[in-house]
């Protein structure tokens, strides 16, 4: 008998449409392991704001090479104001109801945060179904808003979120973090190494063989000279700015073009600032979908790995973006201080340099277009060996696969929910129940 998994993932997306493709790219291999996976999701895409689908009532599965997918119609917003806390409660909700409403039940339900309310809907979900609960940490919630100096660590909110972060921590069977410094901050909170699996991100290597050759691509994107190419979301955290001004910088470059793919909510003043500074040399581009990445990649010369300078992201980041450049044989120059920089440098992929330093930046660039051809090749082929042998999605899924084995096999452990107290009742909607 299949085990069956259930992942829980607001922002999961398919090769068709923008944005990350880890719990997809599992859930296929997996069933090459006896493991059925349903993969719950919001419709509003993060990337375009836009509907993956059109949904009559409430929900809409969808299967995509054999995966399937629990479209929630999910609140619309646009920036990131309180109709996105709202956006993001209410999917946590969705997800509680959707679930209890199906008639398969699952024997492992994985919630993945951020939002910490999806992951949330998800351990209630487990303990009404008596399934085992397991919560992944792509990113740190709530200290990124406070290392981004969004929030101060006394904010009521953030007291609220960090209330919810402990209570999802303490009643975890197994934890995944994608970062080995998030290992460093549980352990600070309490939580036992033994707890605690890391899986990185990384990429279906079998997705970046050529479809067509790089002169087809060049022309497909109207690139022309030595192209950096920045891809994924325009947000406060992304620190897009310090590619504009190393821009600025380079502007009497002949040759030298910068491309920023995406959207987010800074995309619009990122846009203003760059005519106002007339970058003749940068352009924007929509997003793509994810299965268009090795094609437009496969067009450019390098890629460019930036984000802001808070202190979270040193040591509790594995940005998906940066496997995509690294399969994709390019490059990279990277300003993200700590473990993403070290292992730029130690596999000698790419330079690195502080972040939001726009000077340093642009010398990294300089310093890259003086070396010549094959040893930028050379750094690009370093990148798709480490991606080969530590970062592909294949490996990466045995791992999880070994992981919810061990999970149903251990019978000591009691099920989510049985003898624990309730979350406390100032959390609203279904997180008080």
């Amino acid at each position: 008998m299949k085990t069956e998994l259930w992942i829980v993932n607001q922002y999961a997306s398919t090769p068709k449409q923008p944005g990350h493709t880890r719990h997809f790219d599992f859930a296929v291999e997996l069933a090459r392991k006896g493991i059925k996976t349903t993969i719950f999701a919001s419709d509003l895409n993060l990337a375009t704001r836009h509907s993956v689908c059109h949904i009559e009532g409430f929900w809409q599965e969808e299967v995509v090479r054999g995966v399937s997918i629990i479209w929630l119609k999910s609140s619309r917003y646009r920036k990131n104001d309180w109709r996105r806390f709202i956006n993001m409660l209410g999917f946590g909700y969705a997800v509680y109801r959707a679930g209890t409403a199906r008639e398969r039940k699952p024997d492992i339900v994985i919630g993945s945060s951020p939002p910490l309310f999806a992951a949330a809907g998800a351990y209630f979900l487990a303990r009404r179904l008596r399934a085992r609960f397991i919560l992944e940490i792509r990113d740190l919630w709530p200290q990124t808003f406070v290392d981004m100096g969004q929030f101060s660590a006394r904010n009521p909110l953030i007291r609220l979120l960090e209330m919810l972060e402990n209570f999802l921590y303490r009643r975890a069977e197994r934890i995944i973090v994608l970062a080995r410094g998030s290992q460093d901050y549980l352990r600070r909170k309490g939580i036992a190494d033994s707890l605690v699996t890391y899986i990185p991100n990384g990429v279906r290597l079998e997705d970046f063989a050529a479809a067509l050759d790089r002169e087809t691509a060049r022309k497909k994107y109207g690139f022309s000279g030595f192209t950096v190419v920045y891809t994924g979301a325009h947000g406060p955290a992304n620190g897009l700015e310090v590619i504009l001004e190393a821009a600025e910088k380079l502007r009497g470059m002949e040759n030298l073009a910068f491309v920023l793919v995406g959207d987010g909510t800074r995309k619009a003043d990122l846009r203003a600032r760059a005519r106002t500074m007339e970058l003749d040399n940068l352009r924007f581009f929509p997003p793509v979908p994810k299965h268009e990445i090795p094609a437009l990649l496969l067009a450019a010369d390098a890629a460019v790995m930036p984000l802001t300078a808070a202190g979270v992201f040193g040591y509790a980041v594995s940005p998906n973006k940066l496997f995509d450049y690294l399969a994709a044989k390019k490059p990279v120059l990277c300003t993200v201080p700590g473990e993403t920089a070290e292992l730029i440098e130690s596999h000698r992929c790419g330079f690195a340099s502080p972040p939001e330093d726009g000077e340093a930046l642009a010398e990294n660039i300089r310093k890259m277009l003086s070396l010549p051809g094959r040893e930028r090749e050379k750094m690009g082929e370093n990148g798709y060996t480490l991606i080969r042998d530590h970062y592909s999605r294949e490996k990466l899924a045995e791992k999880l696969g070994d992981l919810i084995r061990q999970s149903i096999g251990n019978t000591e452990k009691p099920v989510p929910g049985q003898g624990e107290p309730a979350l406390p009742a100032c959390l609203p909607g279904p997180f008080g129940r």
